[in-house]
């Protein structure tokens, strides 16, 4: 990847999104959902791992798997769309991270994925 493919506001530039939700079947529905329309190449449902956080004042904390989305920066906004569609959370979080190196095999192979 040139420079220019690594600056954030180069849609073909790899990113990678994050979410979290309590539930396997939600995890899936968001991977499967993704994956199919060619939003990503790949999603990871890792977990469990455990959050702890403030919500309506209050401290909580509770088990979550996270999804880490592999995907680029022209699709990001229509996974954020996504997710909020799916998701069981009233407010879901929906992280992008632009990537700046790696494995050039890989990241390419991330892109071939996106349509």
């Amino acid at each position: 990847m040139s420079d220019q493919e690594l600056n954030q506001s180069n849609p073909n530039q790899i990113a990678m999104v994050l979410t979290t939700t309590d539930s396997q079947a939600v995890a899936e529905a968001i991977a499967n959902e993704l994956i199919s329309n060619k939003l990503a190449a790949c999603v990871q449902i890792d977990g469990p791992i455990k959050s702890v956080y403030v919500w309506e004042d209050q401290l909580e904390s509770s088990q979550e798997l996270r999804l880490s989305i592999k995907t680029t920066q022209a699709k990001v906004a229509e996974i954020v769309e996504s997710i909020k569609t799916l998701h069981n959370y009233e407010l879901p979080q929906i992280l992008s991270i632009p990537i700046s190196g790696g494995n050039d095999d890989y990241l390419k192979w991330v892109a071939a994925h996106i349509q």
